[in-house]
């Protein structure tokens, strides 16, 4: 499984409140079916939770960064960032979303 740490930092000024969230992220590492082939069904089916959260994340970072490519190029179109496909991107949905996340 992922370990996932976030820490959301709030500076509150008179006049100008800022925040920050710093997400480290742990990823558990993708296995390939032929490594997994005497593993438990429990196991297959934990390894295979994990390839699909890891999809899922890659698919996040790339449509982010279309989007991004879109956007100096001057275009209009904008490209589905599909943070509801795991629980992982839907954690990190505010990092895809917020235009100041890199």
């Amino acid at each position: 499984s992922h370990a996932v740490c976030q820490l959301r930092i709030k500076f509150h000024r008179k006049r100008n409140d800022r925040q920050g969230l710093l997400t480290l992220i742990d990823c558990a590492g993708s296995e390939r079916r032929h490594d997994s082939m005497y593993h438990s069904s429990k196991r297959q089916k934990e390894s295979a939770e994990i390839n699909a959260s890891l999809w899922a994340l890659k698919e996040c970072v790339r449509a982010r960064a279309l989007n991004d490519l879109h956007a100096e190029e001057g275009g209009k179109t904008s490209v589905h960032v599909p943070y509801r496909s795991s629980n992982l991107t839907r954690i990190l949905r505010e990092s895809f979303e917020r235009d100041g996340a890199k």
